[in-house]
Parts: C-alpha cells; sequence; structure tokens
C-alpha cells in the first residue's frame, strides 16, 4: 500500500502506518496487490524505458514493514520526467497489466507532485 503525505508531518521515530492514515492519501494500488515483489523489477524497467527513472518500486517496496519513501524530491523529478510520457507509449507495453501497473506508478508520482508530497509505500 502507499501513501502520498508531507513528509515534514512525520515522525520517523514512531509506526508510519498509523501516521501516513492520518495525514496522508492512500493511493490506489489494485495492480500490486496481492503483492508480487517480483513484480517491482518489471515496473522499474518499464518505467525506465519510458524516461521515468527518479524513483524506482524496489526502493519504495523493499524496506521494512514499517514503510519506504520517495522524497517530495524525487518525486519531483519523476513527476518532471513522466511529464513526456504519453498514455500511448504506456499503453503500448508489453502486456496490460505491465501497463496497468505503469500508469499506476505515473498516477501516483503526478498526484504527489502536485501535492507537493513525497511517497510513502507499505511491502505486506
Amino acid at each position: 500500500m502507499a501513501y502520498s503525505v508531507d513528509l515534514d508531518k512525520l515522525s520517523f521515530s514512531a509506526p508510519l502506518r498509523d501516521q501516513c492514515e492520518d495525514h496522508g492519501s492512500f493511493l490506489e494500488n489494485a495492480p500490486f496487490s496481492p503483492v508480487k515483489s517480483w513484480w517491482f523489477e518489471d515496473v522499474d524497467k518499464a518505467l525506465a524505458s519510458l524516461g521515468v527513472d527518479a524513483v524506482r518500486m524496489d526502493d519504495l517496496w523493499m524496506g521494512e514493514e514499517s514503510g519506504s519513501t520517495w522524497s517530495t524530491q524525487e518525486v519531483q523529478r519523476a513527476a518532471e520526467q513522466a511529464q513526456r510520457v504519453t498514455d500511448e507509449q504506456v499503453q503500448a507495453l508489453e502486456d496490460r497489466y505491465l501497463s496497468e501497473a505503469v500508469d499506476t506508478a505515473l498516477e501516483w508520482i503526478r498526484t504527489a507532485a502536485a501535492r507537493n508530497e513525497g511517497i510513502v509505500g507499505f511491502y505486506h
């Protein structure tokens, strides 16, 4: 699961999940549920092939149960890269599941960037 959240509002010395629920917005994660950790590498490769390499799914999801983050700056850089990605490019990916996962990740990036927030993800 992932949340768009103002990272400055979080205390990293306390459990993040409750704080994200209180201060953040849940990001739809249907293509990643149930968790398929092997899938993240494929999504990373597809994002990179589209020119989006400022963030990696593996970095977000391979953290502890306590959560891993994409910083606000990383999200902003990824959003700049994502501006050049068209819907047609995403739809042209090798299969519809990969296309759906990439589209979801791009939506997370665009949503969090528009709010000037980072993203916290939880592997579970």
